[in-house]
Order: C-alpha cells, then structure tokens, then sequence
C-alpha cells in the first residue's frame, strides 16, 4: 500500500530536481484533497442530510477529477495537470459553499486553498500565482456575499450544521498543519543542502587557494598583490619523464603521477608549506607564503628531502621509476592570485626564475641549492659547495648540494 501511494505521489516526476519537487507537491496535495473530500458524502448520509442524488455525484465527479491530475502528471501534461487541479477547487469550494452555506463551515478550506497556491507552483510557472490568488480571494468574497442574502441550497439542522462545521475545521487544521510540516521539513533540508553546498565550496576554494587568501576573496572579492623578503621557492622535476611517457600507458602514467604529487601534497602540508602548482611532471611549492614563516629555508629543505626519499623508496619497488631532481632558492617575490573565473595563487619575480634554473641545474637525487638558502641553512644541514655554474640567463651562480 505504502509502494502505491509513494508511486501515485512520484508519478510524472522525472524532470529536474525543483520541477519534480512541485510535481510531487502536486500529486500529494490531490491525494490529500481526496482523502479530507472522500468521507464529507458518507458523513451527509449519516446525519441524514436531505440532498438531491446530483449533489452526491458532483462530489464523486470532484474526486474523479483529482484523480485526473495525478493522471496528466503520468502524462507529463504538467501544466494542464496544475489548470485542471486549481479548476476543480475553485468549483469545489463554490459548490459546497452555496450548498450548505455559511452555516456549515466549508468556507474554511479557503484559508488552505491560499497556502496550496505556492505548495503546488514551481518557479517556472510562477505566472499562475497572481491571477489564482485574486481569483480564490474574489470567489471568497462573492460566496460570503452571496450567503449573507441568499439562501443555501441544503437547509441544515442547527446540531448538523455543528458537527460539519467542526468536522470542516479539524480537516482544514489538518491540511495546514501538514502544510506547515512540509515547508518546515523543506526548509530544515535546505539548510542543511545549502551548509553542505557551503562547506563543499570552501572546501574547494582551499583546495585552490591557501585559507587566508581564501577569506580575503570571499571579504573583499579582490586579492591584493603582497611583495614578500624572504620566500623559499622549490621545484622538482623528474627526470626521464617525457621519454618514458611515450612508451608507457598514458592512464597509467597519468595515475602513477598523481599518486606521487598526492604523497608530495601530504609532505609540503606537514611542513607548513604552500602547494603552488604543477606543470606536466614538475612539482613547484614555497616556504614564506601567503603567511611569513621564520624558518622556511629549513622546512623547505626538509620537505625536499622527503621527497627524494619517497621517490627513491618507489624506485627500490620498480626500476623504471623515475629519478627527481629538486632545485631550491631564497628571496623577493611578489605573491598574488590571477583570474576571474579560475583563480589561481601564484609567485613573481627573479626568485622563481633562479630556484627553477637550480632544478635543471641539479642531478637526480639530490637537492640544489643557492648561495641565499645555504647561508640559511647551514646550521642545520650538511651542504657541499658546487662552486658557480652557469645557468641559462642568469650566468655563474654559486650552488651547494644538501647531503
């Protein structure tokens, strides 16, 4: 039974999520107006009410036709399925209500009527809102009108008239209330939607821009350019790569790397370290950046070395794994986020040109550093002087190798 019903309510209901919605709404609320309508016969003949058989079966024909918009929205006539539902209340409601007059009551289900207007009608239709709200408040004015000088058509004993009357009332409470539930439970799970959307969003802002970079978009919708004294620039590059890449699977490949810029991701993070990008297979991050970091130069070196070392524990594993070379520098950059649509965190200036020639200046394995990370570092690390090398554009440069 649970199945059936649960099916009647979903039928048609196979569009976008928001039409569905109100498809489903629409399909709900008949069969609720079926059930408050379905016992208001039964009750008539109860309490003896003296009504013309025409009568009784214009409230049989009401039921046919709600059943009807269940079955245009089976048609996917959705349009035609919401004209034929607010039709039939409007009949409905001046039938019964020039029937059994004021008396009984039944003007009541007005007060549901107005709340059914938005429970039913999507955004997409919200041109039917307007003109079925000033046609229900008009037709409520015309039957008030017409009961205050007209007599109803059914006369009903005072004791009658009481029991539908409060009959009318606890179904018109009953509609509200589940009414009510309805838009509360729909608001409780927009929220909550909305929250997850929310945190999915951030989530991914960071995973674009670093935290505080991110909140000062999301303030200001502009980053400002920060020129910062002394960021630690590291690339690393393995080597091998291209050649290798035209023998092997690309999707192979292409999962090989991202499991190891995933584990490179891992180490940078622990280290207090800022991810800046990749470029095919090299691998480019800072110490110093977005926020100052006092020891960058140490942590950098050590996060390189991690690297290497994770690099040569998957080559132990296979052979054909590649050898990484890692390039490191310290001094001036500018730091700043570029674009519009695709934001992205990114470091200017002759420091990320210099740590960038010390990776293609370096051999496979080991970390080359500047003469400006050495003078940092080497309290704290073993280094060997490479003495000046030339790099392209730059000339002679000083290097040392970290042991």
């Amino acid at each position: 039974m649970v199945a059936f019903v649960r099916s009647l309510a979903h039928a048609g209901a196979d569009l976008d999520a928001h039409r569905q919605r109100y498809i489903v709404n629409t399909n709900v609320y008949a069969l609720v107006v079926i059930t408050v309508t379905l016992p208001y016969p039964f009750i008539y003949l109860y309490l003896h009410v003296d009504m013309n058989p025409l009568l009784l079966s214009g409230s049989i024909l009401f039921l046919f036709a709600y059943a009807g918009v269940i079955f245009f929205n089976y048609l996917k006539v959705h349009t035609l399925a919401k004209l034929l539902f607010f039709a039939t209340v409007v009949v409905q409601l001046f039938a019964i209500c020039i029937t059994f007059g004021k008396s009984s009551g039944l003007d009541q289900f007005f007060f549901a009527a107005f709340v059914g207007i938005f429970f039913v009608v999507d955004r997409y239709q919200k041109i039917m809102i307007i003109p079925a709200l000033v046609v229900f408040t008009a037709e409520y004015l015309l039957i008030q009108y017409i009961n205050a000088y007209i007599d109803p058509i059914v006369r009903l004993e005072e004791d009658t008239a009481t029991i539908i009357r409060y009959f009318t009332s606890g179904s018109v409470f009953f509609l509200l209330a589940l009414q009510c539930l309805y838009f509360y439970w729909g608001n409780q799970r927009a929220e909550l939607q909305l929250e997850k959307a929310q945190r999915e969003s951030e989530n991914l802002l960071l995973n674009i821009l670093p935290p505080p970079i991110a909140a000062e978009l999301k303030k200001n919708g502009v980053v400002e350019p920060v020129e910062h004294d002394s960021v630690t620039v590291v690339f690393t590059d393995f080597v091998g790569f291209t050649a290798s890449s035209e023998a092997r699977d690309p999707a192979d490949l292409l999962r090989e790397l991202d499991d190891c810029f995933s584990a490179f991701d891992d180490i940078i993070e622990r280290h207090g370290l800022e991810k800046l990008k990749t470029i095919g297979d090299a691998y480019m991050f800072a110490g110093g950046v977005p926020v100052n970091l006092a020891d960058n130069a140490a942590q950098c070196v050590r996060a390189a070395q991690e690297i290497i070392a994770f690099a040569e524990a998957r080559r132990a594993a296979n052979p054909r794994f590649w050898k990484i070379r890692v390039g490191v520098h310290t001094g001036r950059l500018v730091a700043g986020v570029i674009g519009r649509k695709k934001f992205i965190y990114d470091v200017w200036g002759d420091t990320v040109n210099t740590a960038s020639r010390l990776e293609s200046a370096g051999e496979p394995g080991r970390i080359n550093i500047s003469a400006e990370t050495f003078h940092l570092i080497q309290d704290k690390f073993a280094c060997t002087y490479r003495g000046e090398i030339a790099v392209k554009g730059k000339g002679p440069l000083p290097m040392y190798f970290v042991e």
